[in-house]
């Protein structure tokens, strides 16, 4: 019962009454239940006013759109999850938009004063009521500081932790039913994927760790003519607000606005390829949100195209295993190594079910070898992407979230390269700076490196090497006699064993032979507890 006293009844019934008016129980998989449950949700009043001609992608789209922006950016998540949901369905929650009305500028401000501890007027001279931009997690104003710096100040919603608890709290119960009463539903983790989606959406609600990665971000590019990021004011930043410098660029999907700035389309697709290969191969550090609404152009270099980036709470970040996992992968790749590159895949942990390693491998050329042959012009990455998701759906393998946020931070650049210049060749851009890591992680100089570091543990323990070496050999001589001896007494042992167990129950037999009846079944009672008995001591 106190499980059910802290969910959120009101709002699971609000839910179901949405997943009733789009009919979400018909998009479940065969399951002994699932009968009930359409016959259960055709009851509801709501599901008789189904709006007519939509697609099983666009009921879910339109159900999680209705039931606000916590389950909207759930929905953005499960858009990149091809390796767990069909792609009609990815396609449809992709078109989700995170618009939400702004809230009242006072209360804006009233936050905005208690987060600094003082007026608005001590730190701003000026301060707009009106937003440039209102999302589900904050809102953005512009303004000025004292000096005449220009910001803008992102404020957290009011209220919102509660919102998210109250929501994460009914996609985890959805999340446990759905695992409970649906067998195969381990293969494709529900409550996993709510966790990570948790993880993400929590993150957002800090803005202090989106101004950490957005400092960390912005000295690594420094210096850099790719990329510029603004700097954070770092005294006025709270958990619930962010002030940083106001940028003013081109938004990256106006290509009229940038050609109109004289910016050369390839050089500035290219130059994007570069920034997303230099963050995850060099830095090991990449903004994973890089839709258009957070990356701009600035117009001011023509010359020496440069993207700006804003919005930097969702960053990826591989670790070293991560890293090793995918340059494996990529060499088994370029080598047209599938059975190294099947191996790495199940060595890595991602699968959830035995594989048939033969028909992974021959899905996995039959998706590959044709694109490998293809003019690298013509070769697209999404695709690709694409493909080998629906594969792993279904061979029920599942990449850790990291992997998943890489992919589709590169879909996306390809996604943006391509519409600003259509003939751009992500691997001909991509490839050097690949291979580059790949020498310096994977070449000669990394195995010199490698051996250096250990030089200092070997050259400590060389004296000892000798000793070692003949306690090894003398070891190795002294094995097969060892295994006798260890037979040998493991025999014994069994014996023994033996022994105790039928000496046990003779004994009993010999106990209960008394309290059987009497006449011929006492005399066999006792007859077989001496039979048993002298078995075991002549063994």
């Amino acid at each position: 019962m106190s499980v059910f006293r802290t969910l959120p009844l009101g709002r699971i019934l609000f839910v179901i009454h949405v997943a009733c008016r789009y009919r979400l129980a018909s998009l479940l998989p065969a399951h002994g239940l699932r009968p009930l449950a359409v016959l259960v949700q055709y009851l509801v009043p709501s599901s008789w006013f189904t709006p007519r001609g939509l697609s099983e992608g666009e009921r879910l789209q339109r159900a999680l759109d209705q039931l606000g922006p916590i389950f909207i950016k759930f929905g953005q998540l499960l858009a990149t999850r091809r390796d767990l949901l069909p792609p009609e369905w990815t396609d449809a929650l992709a078109r989700l938009q995170d618009q939400v009305a702004p809230f009242p500028v006072a209360q804006a401000r009233a936050r905005i004063e208690r987060e600094l501890g003082q007026p608005i007027h001590a730190v701003f001279s000026r301060f707009d009521d009106t937003p440039l931009a209102s999302a589900s997690i904050a809102q953005v104003h512009s303004a000025a500081l004292l000096d005449g710096t220009e910001v803008v100040a992102k404020i957290r919603r009011p209220g919102l932790e509660r919102i998210v608890e109250r929501d994460l709290a009914v996609m985890r119960f959805g999340a446990t039913w759905l695992e409970r009463l649906w067998r195969d539903a381990r293969y494709f983790r529900p409550r996993r994927v709510v966790d990570d989606y948790a993880g993400i959406i929590q993150g957002e609600l800090d803005l202090t760790a989106e101004a950490h990665n957005s400092e960390l971000m912005r000295r690594q590019f420094l210096f850099s003519p790719l990329l510029f990021i603004p700097p954070i004011h770092m005294q006025y930043t709270t958990a619930r607000l962010l002030v940083m410098d106001r940028i003013h660029g081109i938004p990256v999907n106006d290509i009229e606005r940038i050609r109109a700035a004289g910016i050369d389309p390839k050089q500035l697709a290219e130059r994007g390829v570069e920034i997303f290969f230099a963050q995850v191969f060099r830095y090991n550090f990449f903004h994973a949100d890089m839709h258009p609404g957070n990356i701009f152009v600035n117009p001011d270099k023509p010359d020496s195209p440069q993207y700006l980036a804003v919005d930097c709470a969702i960053a990826g970040h591989l670790s070293k295993d991560d890293l090793d996992v995918l340059g494996r992968m990529v060499l088994a790749v370029m080598r047209e190594d599938y059975t190294t590159l099947v191996d790495v895949v199940i060595r890595a942990g991602w699968t959830t079910v035995p594989v048939d390693r033969h028909r992974f491998e021959r899905a996995v050329r039959s998706i590959v070898e044709p694109i490998r042959t293809m003019p690298l012009d013509q070769l697209e990455f999404a695709p690709l992407v694409m493909k080998l998701f629906d594969m792993a759906r279904g061979f029920h393998i599942e990449a850790p979230v990291q992997y998943i946020l890489l992919m589709k931070t590169l879909v996306h650049i390809e996604g943006l390269g391509r519409s600003i210049y259509p003939q751009l060749d992500i691997w001909a851009t991509g490839r050097p700076l690949l291979e580059s890591w790949m020498m310096d992680n994977y070449g000669p100089s990394a195995t010199l490196r490698k051996l250096q570091a250990r030089a200092p543990e070997w050259a400590a323990s060389l004296p000892e090497m000798p000793d070692m070496l003949r306690d090894a050999l003398e070891n190795l001589r002294r094995l097969p006699q060892q295994q006798q001896q260890l037979a040998a007494r493991m025999a014994e042992q069994q014996t023994h064993h033996r022994r105790k167990l039928l000496g046990g129950i003779a004994g009993l037999g010999l106990l209960a032979s008394p309290l059987l009846i009497t006449g011929f079944w006492a005399g066999a009672g006792a007859a077989a507890g001496a039979l048993l008995l002298l078995a075991a001591l002549r063994r």
